[in-house]
């Protein structure tokens, strides 16, 4: 386990460099800088050229991203081109924001994924099965957007059950966080349940036609004790690999609700670099994505051991 680990941690170097090159390359592709859009439209030619070099924009691009890379090497995220401030403690604070959102929509996707999957597949092919199925196709089909706009009519203008205030931590106000999350997380959860509800079903199905649930029946045990006893730790493995992706695409950012829900989490953060052509905002943001997205995946691998010991790495 532990050369293993050594190296999973060793690949992340060049998936992480590859990663930097290819950000740092789209992004200078795209047309527009920084220096016009912050000096607007009626800036001189000589205003823009000094503010570029102030901020180093007139270098090669070789120079500005070994510039760039050295001080991510050191620590050192830089600072954003729009405002001046330090980019990795707003990134930590805006990953704190996304990551409890992520964990309260997890949370509610799996407690609907996880029972109906499994439900759908003791019953396969009942009228249960179908409604189940039928939601699932929903849910993968309709836009997160869609969604979201739906809830927040619905609940926050509509009823005003949930009215949109500042955001609150967990930690500091439960309640108050509660009300600031609840239509958000229900948004994802819906998305992250309507995968994971369909490959619990499919991973249900064939796990209960193995030989040993046939030798469980015969013993007599009960349907539920069958179901949670056996069949539901081998059946894991899937569901705990999508569930894993669909966490690392969430941490990374959930752009489109936090943006319609008015959440200032990481990919909030990272669009309005892009909007502003906030290159290192950019560039430090994407990459910290990545890290907290592999990592993920390393932490979902090691789990599979846990699961099954026969595995081995």
């Amino acid at each position: 386990m532990g050369s293993y680990l050594l190296k999973r941690v060793a690949s992340l170097i060049p998936i992480l460099f590859g990663i930097s090159v290819l950000v740092f390359t789209i992004l200078h592709l795209v047309p527009g800088d920084p220096a016009s859009i912050m000096l607007g439209t009626n800036a001189t030619p000589e205003a823009i050229a000094a503010l570029n070099k102030s901020m180093g924009l007139d270098q090669p691009l070789l120079s500005q991203y070994m510039s760039w890379i050295t001080g991510m090497l050191q620590g050192n995220f830089g600072v954003s081109v729009h405002t001046g401030e330090d980019i990795l403690p707003q990134i930590l604070k805006r990953f704190s924001i996304t990551l409890q959102l992520t964990v309260f929509g997890v949370l509610i996707g799996w407690a609907l994924a996880i029972p109906f999957g499994i439900l759908s597949a003791i019953r396969a092919h009942s009228k249960t099965d179908i409604v189940v199925r039928v939601a699932t196709l929903l849910g993968i089909s309709v836009p997160n957007f869609a969604i979201g706009t739906l809830l927040l009519l619905g609940f926050s203008l509509y009823f005003g059950w949930f009215p949109p205030i500042d955001v609150v931590s967990f930690w500091e106000d439960p309640v108050e966080a509660f009300k600031v999350f609840i239509l958000p997380a229900i948004t994802m959860g819906i998305v992250v349940a309507a995968g994971v509800m369909r490959m619990t079903r499919s991973a249900f199905l064939e796990t209960m036609d193995k030989d040993f649930i046939r030798t469980a029946r015969a013993k007599g045990n009960s349907q539920w004790t069958i179901v949670i006893g056996h069949a539901f730790r081998n059946s894991s493995i899937p569901i705990v690999t999508i569930a894993g992706m669909q966490i690392g695409y969430l941490l990374g950012g959930s752009v489109i609700v936090e943006q319609l829900f008015s959440i200032p989490g990481l990919g909030q953060y990272i669009l309005e670099g892009i909007y502003q052509r906030d290159y290192p905002v950019v560039q430090g943001g994407v990459l910290f994505v990545a890290l907290v997205f592999v990592l993920v995946n390393l932490l979902i691998d090691l789990i599979y051991t846990w699961i099954d010991p026969r595995i081995k790495y």
